[in-house]
């Protein structure tokens, strides 16, 4: 199962990776069917439930089970992806909702809460305790964030069938319920809704929608019950134990007319941002350091990256970002040469508070170096204040958010 569950978290990784404005629903399953027989398994919900898919892929108010089709995704689609897995005769079962591009705060706060909410819950998952303990984890952490479980949907007991005993609700009170023992696998999944609770079907048989057309968010990971605590098996070595990173979860889309648009940065395209680096950056830091570009510092291991893509897929430049000390940390920002005075930087550091916003951060931090005066007017424009020296050839610059109520 531990197999299955990396099976289950690459192939919901091909999937991020393809996330764009203006992909369809059929493409993303097509993917994911490419992916799933690269790795040697096959899904759990084509052929033995008849499902007219390899995964389910809900968009707004489909609470899941959405049947892929022509259905191209738009800025401010929440999109839930639902990858079940079968590999040597055992399956897993995981969901994650990514937000594409900019979208309204209820909409941040509901995915988020949601995603908490599983957190929660899997924390209950110990030898010892009942299934009600994690149903009553998810519910307090749902109530908490102001948003409503869709109580129809439940997690459940998985290994050698998809769904097996026992059924894991996701309200109630704790201690009830059958008893946790180690060795037990659960997939655990809250779904919610921004209003109604209540939901129906919708004519092709299989979408599930909210019956008010609010939105809805769901995350699901499969875990293991043992003596050390819960084990997520549905996630990837070196990834947050969230089994997504944070540009998994928000895509960055088109936020213009021109087309410009960000995204999650794929690995082949590394070298080329170095390159881009080095030509822009490089100048600046023979002044202020006396060295090149060190790409160790460039991708930091606690970063994530954000491309800006052309409306003809040209890279027009790259923005590395990193959480630290309840601030959202942009390590680097970049705009090719031929690209600038576009407002791509702009746009860039636009999208950098959005996500501090969605992450519920208290301010967007950066370095800057002295001899960069260009730099330092741009931030100051974009009302970022001057901080304190962290060299004398650089210093520390500030923007503070006003969180929402």
């Amino acid at each position: 199962m531990q197999e299955c569950g990396r099976i289950n978290a690459l192939v919901h990784e091909r999937v991020r990776q393809n996330l764009m404005i203006g992909i369809s629903t059929r493409e993303l399953d097509d993917i994911a069917h490419r992916a799933i027989r690269e790795f040697g398994a096959q899904s759990s919900i084509r052929h033995p439930l008849s499902f007219p898919g390899d995964i389910s892929i809900s968009v707004n108010e489909e609470i899941g089970h959405g049947v892929p089709g022509p259905y191209e995704l738009r800025a401010g689609d929440l999109v839930k992806v639902d990858i079940s897995i079968e590999f040597r005769g055992v399956h897993t079962d995981s969901a994650v909702t990514h937000v594409m591009g900019s979208a309204d705060p209820s909409s941040i706060r509901l995915v988020q809460t949601t995603r908490d909410a599983l957190f929660s819950g899997i924390s209950r998952a110990v030898p010892g305790g009942r299934c009600s303990d994690i149903s009553a984890a998810i519910d307090d952490a749902v109530r908490q964030g102001g948003v409503r479980i869709v109580r129809h949907a439940s997690g459940h007991g998985i290994g050698a069938e998809l769904h097996e005993e026992p059924t894991i609700v996701n309200f109630g009170p704790p201690n009830l319920g059958p008893r946790l023992r180690e060795g037990m696998v659960l997939a655990i999944e809250p779904v919610t809704s921004a209003g109604s609770r209540f939901a129906k079907q919708r004519p092709n048989g299989w979408t599930d929608v909210t019956v008010d057309g609010s939105a809805s968010a769901h995350f699901e990971h499969t875990v293991a019950v043992t003596k050390d605590g819960p084990q997520v098996l549905t996630t990837l070595p070196g990834v947050s134990n969230q089994g997504m990173t944070e540009e998994a979860t928000f895509v960055e889309g088109p936020q213009r007319d021109d087309g410009l648009s960000f995204r999650g940065m794929r690995p082949e395209e590394e070298g080329q941002l170095l390159r881009m680096a080095a030509r822009e950056m490089d100048p600046i830091l023979m002044e202020a350091w006396g060295r090149r570009v060190n790409p160790a510092e460039i991708f930091h291991d606690d970063g994530w990256t954000l491309v800006a893509e052309g409306e003809n897929g040209e890279i027009l430049g790259f923005v590395v970002v990193m959480e630290q000390n309840n601030a959202l940390h942009v390590n680097t920002l970049v705009v090719d040469q031929k690209s600038q005075g576009r407002g791509i930087g702009s746009a860039a550091m636009l999208r950098c508070e959005a996500i501090a916003r969605s992450r519920r951060l208290g301010s967007i931090t950066l370095c800057v170096q002295t001899n960069n005066e260009r730099a330092i007017r741009f931030y100051h424009r974009l009302g970022y204040q001057d901080s304190r020296p962290v060299h004398p050839n650089s210093i520390l610059m500030r923007k503070n958010l006003a969180q929402d109520e």
